[in-house]
């Protein structure tokens, strides 16, 4: 063969084509870099030595490359590596993961409203989503979906239901359900699809004491504003006196959310956080203003690893001008801003143009120079705790430390107050309150669904709830019967018993059992989540410490004090 051979046909397609798009995408990227270097003479492109060595490449994989390559492939993966050789969140997002991105940061989808998982290759209803389709027309938790507009649905995927189920507003699908105990008897439904929330509040409610509130955000998005306000007003009605805010998890969001969250509880006039970049615009202050503001409120903030970017601004505002109490443990350490860019095809490039500040001045971000995979895995090393990914519960016992973990940044910074904190990984609680860990045993049970699998069971066999909500969360506890199964179904399911184990993580096992049948049988996450929490030791830890989140909010300024 001679290698000297002309181009083909092929090779032609591929520079109209591939120059028209790919290099385009490629030098608008670069176009930060390269920008005074490019330049148009006449019909003529003329690109810098970097530009013309990846048009080199491309040449040469297309003429010789053994297999007729993907010209979108090639392409794509070729922003994605030059993404991420600048740092770990400068991404490149494809058309379709784009759009469910959107969906979620934007607050709402056309859809019928449910929350569901596939059980067994089974489309299972989790919860139906509370004023939706699904919810006026009578779905309830544990409801399996079989066909969808008469196609079965057994063994759908994901992707598939999303598909399915979703579609323009005012359209109409006919689903058929199998109810537990009446699995011989399914039934049809049609449902006029509509605009389905998303919520950013996953759980707000009233501790038992009667005068904490706890609210859980999950992520920052459009509707977070709006939905916290009302949360804060309905606890309020209900006689809170402070407040819990549960940001474990939590992976961030817009940064203008997260500056509407932090201004509920901060004074006007004070900085809750500045941004430096060099692009224009990308260097900024977000003020605090005087609405909508309760400066004297209790407030303990928890977080933990899975907490980053727009929460770690919430939390720093909140640490660095003495407004309440951090517990948990050292969240994630995300200090960069993305904007995102939309191409042509409706892919995004999301590129960092800054870097954010805390109102003391420091920078959260942990260092990335070791590789995107170092820093990923020191991320997930640093968590100690077991945390299914269902439920941001804490397990087992906590170890409780004041001392500083190691940062890369030594450098001091004080709050309002005076008190020292560090930057350059993540915020560090004022009190580190460590996760523990399961057993062998019990993270087999976690991680196999046995426990949500066990309850699910027990509430096809209950069907309806034999007694009031506050009741069953309050005094209700899985009978010595009824543990034996449990035990008993982990077996069926190959897992045997281990008395050690059990005997170390049993109260946190029964409470995620307790928590699941309560979600199916009141037929709602909210129950859920009460359940949980009320056996949660890092909200426990937080009720003990609010006197002191309360003197800190109110002790002087620094400069106040001389």
């Amino acid at each position: 063969m001679n290698d000297d051979a002309p181009e083909t046909d092929r090779s032609h397609r591929i520079w109209t084509g591939v120059r028209a798009a790919g290099v385009i995408a490629i030098v608008f990227l670069l176009g930060v870099v390269f920008s005074s270097r490019i330049r148009r003479v006449g019909n003529q492109d003329h690109y810098p030595p970097e530009l013309r060595k990846f048009e080199e490449v491309l040449r040469l994989v297309d003429r010789t490359y053994v297999d007729a390559p993907d010209d979108s492939l090639m392409i794509e993966g070729a922003i994605e590596g030059m993404l991420r050789e600048l740092d770990p969140h400068s991404v490149y997002i494809p058309p379709q993961e784009q759009e469910r991105v959107q969906e979620r940061f934007n607050g709402e989808f056309s859809g019928i409203g449910i929350q569901f998982e596939i059980r067994d290759d089974l489309l299972t209803v989790v919860s139906p989503i509370p004023g939706t389709p699904a919810d006026r027309m009578g779905l309830r938790a544990g409801d399996r979906i079989v066909k969808i507009d008469g196609v079965s649905a057994i063994g759908i995927t994901n992707d598939q239901v999303f598909k399915r189920l979703r579609g323009p507003e005012g359209s109409t699908v006919t689903i058929t359900v199998q109810r537990p105990g009446r699995e011989d008897d399914p039934f049809d439904l049609k449902l006029t699809r509509g605009k389905i929330p998303i919520h950013s509040i996953q759980a707000s409610f009233m501790l038992q004491d009667g005068k904490t509130g706890y609210i859980m955000v999950s992520q920052f998005t459009a509707v977070t504003e709006d939905e916290f306000e009302a949360a804060l007003e309905d606890l309020e009605k209900q006689g809170m006196k402070r407040l819990i805010l549960d940001l474990r998890g939590n992976s961030g969001g817009y940064r203008a959310m997260a500056r509407e969250v932090a201004d509920k509880f901060i004074k006007g006039g004070n900085v809750i956080l500045t941004t430096r970049g060099r692009a224009r615009g990308a260097s900024d202050t977000l003020w605090a203003s005087d609405q909508e503001t309760r400066p004297r409120l209790p407030l303990v903030v928890l977080v933990n690893r899975g907490s980053a970017s727009a929460s770690e601004i919430v939390a720093g505002a909140i640490q660095d001008l003495d407004r309440g109490l951090i517990l948990g443990s050292s969240t994630f350490g995300k200090g960069l801003v993305q904007l995102p860019f939309e191409l042509r095809d409706g892919s995004v490039v999301r590129i960092t143009i800054s870097r954010w500040y805390t109102p003391s001045g420091r920078c959260v971000q942990r260092p990335y120079d070791e590789g995107i995979g170092e820093y990923y895995e020191e991320a997930l090393g640093m968590n100690d705790a077991l945390v299914d990914s269902e439920n941001v519960s804490q397990l087992a016992p906590h170890h409780i430390s004041t001392k500083r973990l190691d940062s890369g940044d030594e450098q001091k910074y004080f709050t309002r107050t005076g008190r020292v904190v560090y930057g350059g990984h993540g915020i560090t609680p004022d009190k580190r309150i460590e996760a523990g860990t399961l057993s062998r045993y019990g993270t087999k049970l976690v991680r196999e669904r046995v426990l949500i699998d066990f309850a699910n069971a027990m509430a096809d066999t209950i069907r309806k709830p034999w007694m009031p909500f506050p009741r069953f969360r309050d005094e209700w506890e899985p009978s010595a019967r009824q543990r034996q199964a449990l035990i008993d179904f982990a077996e069926k399911q190959g897992i045997p018993y281990d008395s050690a184990g059990w005997s170390e993580d049993r109260d946190y096992l029964l409470n995620q059992v307790k928590g699941e049948l309560g979600q199916r049988l009141y037929n709602g996450r909210e129950y859920l989540w009460q359940i949980l929490i009320s056996q949660d030791p890092l909200v426990d830890s937080a009720v003990v410490a609010m006197p002191e989140a309360d003197s800190l909010a109110n002790a002087r300024p620094l400069r106040e004090n001389g």
